[in-house]
């Protein structure tokens, strides 16, 4: 029944903004901002290192030693092409918040793109 109601259903959907909104967020010129992408930057480097060149949210958390912006989280790993590749399985997000179970994504570091200002 859904698949002929949505064949029925003309009303155009909006595009989803995420990919817009974690551009804008690893765009953002603020220093405070500059400086949040920078350190996740250098935390994902030394996660990679430590796990097989492998990098996951659940591992990532405990390399970045200060407060930053949730979105800089998503917009840091996702945003930046040719630095962070799918490593083709997910682990549980883990920490202290209701995802806690939810399945993250494992990225396999596959280099470096220096970061611009």
């Amino acid at each position: 029944m859904t698949a002929v109601q949505d064949a029925l259903d003309w009303t155009p959907r909006p595009a989803d903004p995420t990919p817009v909104v974690l551009a804008a967020v690893a765009a953002d010129p603020l220093p405070s901002r500059q400086t949040d992408r920078e350190h996740i930057e250098a935390a994902v480097v030394r996660c990679a290192a430590a796990h097989g060149g492998e990098v996951h949210i659940s591992w990532l958390r405990k390399y970045v030693d200060r407060d930053v912006m949730p979105e800089m989280w998503g917009a840091v790993i996702h945003a930046k092409r040719g630095w962070l590749e799918p490593a083709g399985y997910h682990l549980p997000s883990m920490g202290d918040h209701g995802n806690a179970r939810k399945l993250s994504p494992v990225w396999r570091y596959v280099g470096h793109t220096p970061i611009t200002r």
